[in-house]
């Protein structure tokens, strides 16, 4: 049987879920600043752009906005998460054009889906709504923290950021494996159990890496 281009773009797309979720994990697992952490995290991060890009011509074809909104948001968190890292080692002290694009289409993004949560425009309004208030909210903090050059310390926003990023994949992941489970545990279960994983993460790291913040 031949394959669609459908089949093709769900293969790859599946495939870079599957390295997303290992690599990010032994991201998680190794020690920061590590080498081991670092080339988790860049395979982590091309994955998602991976996962990404194929998630758009998906939600087209299978009429999934849903799938879509998801992917975006996702994309975002690695995409700023990694930013900040770029940023650090670049020695970068000013907004750039590129970081009032990445956190300007977040923006955009999240008033978009809080909108069609709220109007009941695709299923599941309530959980796109909590994702776009999310994103709204960081994306606003972020640009805040660049323009004034100081906040919140850069290694809490990496794990904020890049730990968010696993908790959208892990619950795409479990959306679409777990189905016995009811559709709002699903989405939200990732968030509840992972939230207090990142809250332990920065307090542990940041005397580590930020010790006077």
């Amino acid at each position: 049987m031949a394959l669609t281009t459908t089949g093709v773009v769900l293969g790859v797309h599946v495939l870079a879920g599957v390295v997303a979720l290992l690599a990010g994990l032994g991201a998680i697992v190794t020690r920061k600043g590590r080498s081991r952490h670092n080339t988790a995290g860049k395979v982590y991060v091309a994955a998602m752009g991976g996962v990404v890009v194929t998630a758009v011509p998906l939600a087209v074809f299978i009429d999934n906005w849903f799938l879509l909104a998801v992917a975006i948001f996702s994309g975002y968190l690695v995409c700023s998460g990694y930013r900040i890292i770029r940023r650090r080692h670049r020695q970068i002290d000013r907004v750039t054009r590129r970081d009032y694009l990445l956190q300007g289409s977040m923006l955009s993004a999240g008033v978009v889906m809080v909108a069609a949560g709220g109007l009941g425009a695709v299923s599941l309004g309530p959980v796109l709504v909590v994702f776009g208030v999310i994103g709204i909210t960081l994306a606003v903090r972020e640009l805040r923290t660049l323009r004034q050059q100081r906040g919140t310390p850069w290694i809490d926003r990496h794990i904020t950021y890049m730990g968010g990023g696993y908790i959208a994949t892990v619950t795409a992941a479990t959306t679409v494996n777990l189905t016995m489970l009811p559709p709002l545990a699903r989405w939200l279960g990732p968030t509840a159990v992972g939230t207090p994983l990142i809250v332990y993460a920065v307090n542990h790291y940041r005397p580590v890496f930020a010790p006077n913040a």
